[in-house]
This record gives C-alpha cells, sequence and structure tokens, in this order.
C-alpha cells in the first residue's frame, strides 16, 4: 500500500510513532520515541519510496528499495525507476518528504528500514538480518493472530520461520530476492508459478475433505448476507444491494452441484506479491493473513487468472476454469462442471474482500469493494458464468 493511501485515510504519523514505539518496546525491550523533526533527522521518507530510512543508508539496506521496486516488463522503465531508486537514496535528506526523530539515534543506524504496510509495519533490520512485523495500533488483530496460528500449527518449506513472536509482532529472517510480482526473469518466474501451485497443492493434500455441497454454498451466502447488511450500515456500501442481486444469480449453479466439493486449508491471497522467489529459485508463500478452508480451487484460480487485478474476471467466466484445479487431486475422477468452480470461486472471493473491508477501521475500504463488484457484476452480465 502507497503513503499516499495511508496519509489519506488514517492518522498515519499518530499511528506510526505509537506503533514503531510498541515495537521496540515489545519485541526489542527497548524504550524509544519517534517523533517528525525537521533538524537533527535521522529517518526520512523520500517521494515515491513509502519507507523510512537513514539519510545515509548501507549498502546492504538499499537493498530493501531496489527490490521493492524492481519492475517487470519494460527494461528500459525498470532501469529508470533502478536510476530514481539511487537517486533518491544517495541524497541524504535533500528531497526528503518528510523527516523524523528515533531516539535513541544509536537505534536509527545506517541498516534499518521501517516499511508501513495496509495493517502492519514492517522493521528491517540488515545488520542481525532479521525483519520484525507489527500491528498498527488500533487496527484489529484478526487477521495478525489468524497469520500467527498458521505459521506456529504448520511447518513446510514454502513457510518462512519465525524467530521470535508475542501477541502482536513477529521476527523472521529477511528474504534476499523479489517477490513474484517483481522477478524480472522470466524463467524464474515461471518456476515460481509452478512452486506456488505444488505448494497449496501439498496443503490442499494435507487437509482436504469433502463437504456437503449445497450447504457449503449455503454457508458461503449465508455469511455474505450478513456481511452485506453490516457493511451497508458501517461501511456505507453502495453496492451491498447489487451484491445480494449478485448472489441470486450465482446461486442457479445449484441445481449442477454435486453431492460434495473438495475444501481444505487455504492462503486465501494467492497473488504474485505474496510470493516469494529467492536468488537461488527458492520459493516462499508469505502474508498467510487470510489462511483458512476454501475449495480447494480458490488458490489456484486467484494465481493462474490474477483475480487480484482489475478486469480479470472477464477472463475466468470465459475460460473453462481447467487453471482451477491445480490443487485438485480428485479432479481426473470427479471434475465439477466449470459453473460450479467458477460461482464457488466467486462466492469465496466475495467473502474475501468483504471480511478484508470489516477489519479495517471506520468507513475504511468500501470504496475499494464497490470498484471491486462493480468490475465483477460487469463481468458476469457479459459473459455469464456457465
Amino acid at each position: 500500500m502507497d503513503l499516499s493511501s495511508m496519509l489519506d485515510r488514517e492518522d498515519f504519523f499518530g499511528l506510526l510513532s505509537s506503533t514503531v514505539e510498541a515495537y521496540f518496546k515489545e519485541a526489542e525491550h527497548a524504550e524509544v520515541t519517534l517523533a517528525r523533526q525537521e533538524k537533527h533527522a535521522n529517518l526520512v521518507i523520500k517521494p515515491r519510496l513509502s519507507a523510512l530510512c537513514p539519510p545515509k543508508i548501507s549498502k546492504r539496506a538499499q537493498a530493501f528499495f531496489y527490490s521493492e521496486w524492481n519492475t517487470r516488463g519494460s527494461k528500459l522503465k525498470n532501469l529508470a525507476v533502478k536510476a530514481y531508486v539511487f537517486a533518491m537514496l544517495h541524497t541524504g535528506r535533500l528531497f526528503s518528504s518528510y523527516r523524523f526523530r528515533l531516539e535513541p539515534g544509536c537505534i536509527a543506524g545506517h541498516d534499518l528500514v521501517i516499511a508501513p504496510n495496509n495493517r502492519s509495519i514492517r522493521f528491517f533490520d540488515y545488520k542481525s538480518g532479521t525483519v520484525g512485523c507489527r500491528i498498527k495500533d488500533g487496527f484489529s488483530d484478526k487477521f495478525f493472530k489468524n497469520q500467527l496460528q498458521f505459521r506456529l500449527h504448520h511447518q513446510y518449506d514454502f513457510l518462512l520461520p519465525m524467530e521470535r513472536w508475542g501477541e502482536k509482532w513477529f521476527v523472521e529472517p529477511i528474504l534476499k530476492g523479489h517477490p513474484l510480482a517483481r522477478v524480472t526473469d522470466d524463467a524464474m518466474y515461471r518456476k515460481g508459478v509452478a512452486d506456488a501451485f505444488a505448494a497449496v497443492r501439498k496443503l490442499a493434500d494435507d487437509t482436504v475433505r469433502r463437504a456437503d455441497a449445497r450447504a457449503y454454498l449455503r454457508t458461503l451466502t449465508e455469511r455474505i448476507t450478513a456481511l452485506c447488511l453490516a457493511a451497508k450500515e458501517k461501511k456505507h456500501v453502495k453496492m451491498a444491494d447489487d451484491t445480494l442481486r449478485l448472489l441470486e444469480r450465482i446461486g442457479s449453479i445449484e441445481n449442477l452441484l454435486p453431492k460434495e466439493l473438495p475444501v481444505a486449508m487455504s492462503h486465501g491471497d494467492l497473488q504474485t506479491g505474496n510470493v516469494w522467489v529467492d536468488p537461488n529459485g527458492k520459493t516462499i508463500l508469505y502474508d498467510w493473513e487470510t489462511a483458512g478452508e476454501r475449495s480447494v480451487w480458490y488458490d489456484s484460480a486467484v494465481l493462474a487468472y490474477a483475480l487480484r487485478r482489475p478486469h480479470q474476471w472477464r477472463q475466468f467466466l470465459r475460460s473453462q476454469a481447467e487453471k482451477a484445479y491445480q490443487a485438485d487431486r480428485t479432479a481426473k475422477t470427479d471434475r465439477a462442471v466449470p459453473a460450479v468452480v467458477k460461482g464457488v470461486v466467486m462466492l469465496e472471493d466475495i467473502l474475501f474482500y468483504l471480511e478484508d473491508m470489516m477489519e479495517l477501521p471506520q468507513d475504511w475500504g468500501g470504496d475499494i469493494y464497490d470498484n471491486y463488484l462493480k468490475d465483477l457484476k460487469n463481468a458476469v452480465t457479459e459473459v455469464g458464468i456457465a
């Protein structure tokens, strides 16, 4: 999430200070203060870089920004972006948008990068080779606790082990490499995608069960309906009634349902930004906040059809949903009709967006959901489900 969005939606500087101070107290047992300060600043935010770093930053800490700003596609664009990052990182306090003082000053050092995210703040310490994460003050801890519990109770090669953790924070090793969304080598990108599919297939193999199809569909519909009514009142969502009408249309797949559906533990947000590829080709899935039980088709569909990007639903609805079967071991003998796969994935995705929105404070996230639902509704109107 970029800095401008956080500045628009929240008391960014207040949340930043209180969360930074809480993290160091809880995770590092250090009493610190962080305040905006023009003079004697030891941390700055440069335009478009959206993270705090020292005016004079170490080479190993610079790796954070070069990784974050790696760009797929045009090599010329990637070079231009890297040149911009280089310029911003080598001009000290010059051009900084905001300046801060972290006390005691020794904590700031040259190896620290503080990166605010949607619900949390990450603390990259390149001297120790670790990154800490703490939920922002005032934010719901539901998803944070969900991630913590999942990672504590599951051990896989594609999970990064935590070194230390507490109620609202954890510390893990810093990964080298790039998220899949920023991998420029095509061969490495394809390997990362294949590894991600293999990971969710392994997770599904270990946790799959056969759920009553009609009961599962009814549960999804009821949860969506309840959240829509709450969102209409609390979030002032404009597309709540449209969501309920779309549920009726998706419900037409009930006559096509098999007796049972394969459901299993799911990542929940398997987009290319949450798949990490290191220089040696090892693939890690991270950000398990929304882990939970879903159909075995959901994660594969989100990744294969890029459903987190605008206007991608048309591609999925026009397909035979064949890529959604990546984690479904029953597909060869018990393959559901494409309309069922599409309808179930659609319901699970609507629920994902509604739950995500409802866990944000105040009225945040309503516009994101409205835009998402408009895009989905238009795709269903244009293409249909079958």
